[in-house]
């Protein structure tokens, strides 16, 4: 049986996750028992339930002349380029940023570094239009929070308004390395820090929950 690529979102059952809605089109990461987890806007992973979606196939390749394709990013739907799609799921976070809806935001991971810099002049541009401040991480932090493996070794950028947030989020980094050379970090200490890192991003308690529910199901 061939493997889903990719889905379309028919229905919406988390209606607080800002990381999807009806009709978005999102990358497959892997199958749990429930359904498939996929790539949200920002870049984090969702555990999808099989009533949200349903398999997107995208449409050939029109022949010669109907269409040119320029450099190797090829054109998505609507005319979205990847390129052009990842800067407009970084703006949408940069203005939540900038207008205090979230204090933290991500982009989406990124396979590589080299990959994340080329965003780089971009992003810098972006930060300067809203009024906020950017890091480019090398791994965001790992907890029960998001599943693990589809972030680990991935590079991304952080956004957000005031400096003392980032260091809010690093200190949480370091505390996490500290509890593992100490070899005390268990499932507890795991999900503090994901709690943590979850009101970082702003997220609601109960939408906490969901997701270090979700990502254990993962």
């Amino acid at each position: 049986m061939e493997k889903m690529q990719k889905v379309r979102i028919i229905k919406k059952n988390d209606a607080d996750s800002l990381e999807y809605e009806v009709g978005d089109i999102l990358s497959v990461e892997g199958t749990w028992y429930g359904g498939v987890n996929a790539k949200g806007r920002s870049g984090i992973p969702l555990s999808l339930d099989r009533e949200e979606y349903e398999e997107y196939r995208q449409e050939p390749q029109k022949a010669a002349g109907q269409e040119e394709r320029t450099g190797t990013q090829g054109r998505e739907n609507g005319g979205i380029d990847p390129f052009s799609y990842q800067l407009g799921v970084m703006d949408c976070f940069c203005e939540m940023v900038s207008s205090g809806v979230k204090r933290l935001a991500m982009s989406h991971p990124f396979s590589n570094r080299e990959e994340r810099d080329h965003y780089r002049e971009e992003v810098k541009r972006l930060c300067e239009k809203y009024e906020i401040l950017f890091y480019p991480e090398e791994e965001a932090l790992l907890t029960a929070l998001f599943p693990k493996e589809a972030n680990r070794g991935k590079p991304l950028y952080l956004f957000y308004g005031k400096e003392e947030t980032l260091t809010a989020y690093l200190a949480l980094k370091e505390e996490q390395k500290r509890l593992m050379e100490e070899g005390i970090y268990m499932k507890e200490e795991d999900e503090r820090l994901a709690r943590e890192f979850g009101r970082l991003l702003s997220y609601p308690e109960d939408a906490i929950d969901r997701l270090i529910r979700k990502a254990g199901n993962a």
